[in-house]
């Protein structure tokens, strides 16, 4: 999980164009500012890729275990209508950075032995009318509980196109699917 956490956080990362430039982030589903906003929703058992593009067209996939399939319409549209739920616990603060452009938070503690770890990663950052939020929680002993989440707001098409081809759990007709229903 953690490598796929880092994963999506520097595919995040180049689906901007522009340089970040200083601004105010808010990191909502309202922050929009126009082209496609990605959304990438992960547990240890599943993956839930969602796109949507500026008239409010929404496509999502989902994979899991090996399988991959396009959501349905209205599926995905109240997917990307709720937003994913926080992390349980409050853990205490461990590191917090805020820039102009750029904020970021680590919690987390040791439960001690057999107990595992537990711990939390929101970052945040652009500007342009392009955003990037990251949020992962690492549960504690396993996989099973750790959620990532990432959303990208202000993707252009080929941004967009790229982000769906380069998603290795989804296969090869869902990718064909996805770029279909948003008219690439």
């Amino acid at each position: 999980m953690r490598w796929m956490i880092a994963a999506l956080a520097l595919g995040a990362l180049g689906a901007c164009d522009s340089p970040t430039t200083t601004g105010t982030l808010e990191g909502g589903p309202d922050d929009a500012a126009g082209g496609y906003t990605i959304e990438v929703r992960a547990t240890g058992a599943e993956q839930t890729y969602i796109v949507i593009a500026p008239d409010g067209l929404t496509v999502a996939a989902r994979a899991a275990e090996g399988a991959s399939a396009l959501m349905e319409s209205s599926r995905a549209q109240a997917l990307a209508a709720n937003p994913p739920p926080e992390g349980g616990e409050d853990l205490p603060e461990v590191m917090s950075l805020r820039l102009p452009g750029f904020s970021m938070s680590v919690s987390g503690m040791d439960e001690g032995e057999g107990g595992g770890e537990n711990g939390r990663v929101n970052l945040s950052m652009g500007a342009d009318g392009q955003n990037i939020v990251v949020r992962a929680d690492e549960g504690g002993p396993g996989e099973a509980d750790d959620r990532a989440y990432v959303r990208i707001t202000g993707a252009d098409a080929d941004s967009v196109r790229e982000f769906i081809d380069e998603q290795e759990d989804l296969s090869a007709e869902v990718k064909a699917q996805m770029r279909t229903a948003l008219g690439f």
